[in-house]
Formats: structure tokens, sequence, C-alpha cells
């Protein structure tokens, strides 16, 4: 797609990391894009990039009524959605015994419920228009590790949502995709120097929408690669 590119699409979590990431890239390629978080000034800031094509919209996308507002308003202004990332995510720590239940909760609401949420209130318009989600799981949505027990948790949810999706969806038409990226550097965790940079992330991301008609890239795995100096 070129700078004439009409879709319109709805990124969570935008505010900063791999989300202000995807939403600059979608922007660069020409497609309008609703950047969705909890921190208002933080979208502002994103939207700055290019203000004539990310469009902040505040949103907790745990709360039911906000995600709605925030579908009801891209389709106010736009009146299509295209695509729906799934971004918004949330990490805590600890053996399972030791994590707090709000922790849990939290890491439930953000991870899996509000993808949930915010597929619920889009699939509808993305039928009208043949469209896509992707969910940006995380490799600990495909194998775990001592102390990820919520985390890995949610993120498996999250891939077992995406499956089912794939099979309702198909038959609109509405491709479903599913990033699981290793560490990226950003804010979120503690990553290694040789980490991913979110723009390859986002990359990835920009060439999942961009794939042909016909063409779904349903699941990709990507990891940085380990200096040879550091590899165990």
């Amino acid at each position: 797609m070129d700078a004439t590119d009409e879709r319109v699409a709805i990124v969570t979590g935008a505010s900063k990391g791999l989300g202000a990431a995807i939403t600059r890239r979608f922007a660069a390629g020409g497609i309008r894009v609703v950047a969705c978080a909890r921190s208002e000034d933080k979208l502002k800031e994103v939207a700055k990039a290019d203000p004539d094509r990310i469009f902040p919209i505040p949103c907790d996308v745990t709360q039911s009524r906000q995600v709605k507002h925030l579908i009801d308003e891209t389709l106010r202004r736009f009146g299509r959605i295209d695509i729906l990332v799934n971004n918004a995510g949330l990490g805590r720590f600890g053996k399972v015994h030791e994590l707090s239940e709000e922790d849990w909760d939290q890491m439930m609401a953000v991870n899996l419920k509000g993808a949930f949420l915010a597929c619920k209130y889009a699939i509808p318009h993305l039928i009208r228009q043949k469209g896509h989600i992707v969910n940006i799981s995380s490799v600990a949505g495909t194998v775990t590790f001592p102390g990820g027990g919520g985390y890995c948790a949610s993120k498996f949810g999250l891939m077992a949502l995406s499956e089912v999706l794939t099979q309702e969806l198909k038959p609109h038409e509405v491709r479903v995709s599913t990033l699981c990226p290793g560490s990226i550097l950003t804010e979120f965790g503690d990553p290694k120097p040789y980490a991913l940079k979110p723009e390859q992330v986002a990359e990835t991301v920009w060439q999942m929408i961009s794939a042909p008609r016909g063409v779904i890239y349903n699941q990709i795995i990507m990891r940085p690669q380990v200096p040879p100096e550091m590899q165990k």
C-alpha cells in the first residue's frame, strides 16, 4: 500500500514502546491510525509524528464502556475500521505462590480481556471491510518459564483466542494474525542490549497487514539474534 491507502487502523497500547512504533509505521505507510492508551498526554506526543494520520483517543481496554466508545468514535470520524492491533500488554513476574491476586487480575484484564473487548466491538465492522486483526502475543505465549505463571497464562490465552477468531472469521474473509516477539528494547521488563528494536517488530506487523489478498501470516515468532559471545 502507498500514501493513498484508505484503511483505518486501531492500535491499543499506542502511547509508548511497540504500540507507538506500530502507530508511526502505519502512518508512514499512509494508514489513518486511531492510537489508544490510557495516557492522553503520551498519545498526543505520539501523534506529533504525523498529526494528519494519527488520532489519539484515550481508552482503558479493560473497561467495556471505554472500548465501545473507542469503536464508536472511530466510526463517527472515519466510517470504517479495517485493522485492529491488540497490542496493550502488562507483565508482573513472580512465582505463582508469591504472585499477588491483584497482579494476576491486572494481567488477565489487560492482556486477555482487553483483546476480547476490542474484538467484540470491532468485529462487526471488520467483517464489513474484510479486515484484519493482529494480536501481539509473545514468545511467552508459546513456551513457559519460572516466574511467568500469570504472564504466560494470559499470553497462552491470547493465542487460544486468536485461533478461535481465525476459525470464526474465516467465512467472512477477516484475516487474523498473531505475532510472538521475544525481548524488545522498551520499558517492559529488563531487555538485553541485543533485544529487538520496536521498529523491527513494527515492520513485521506492517508486513502482516500488507500481505497480498488471499495470504495470511497466521503466526510469526520472532526473536533477537544473540551475539556469539553472549550465547551459552
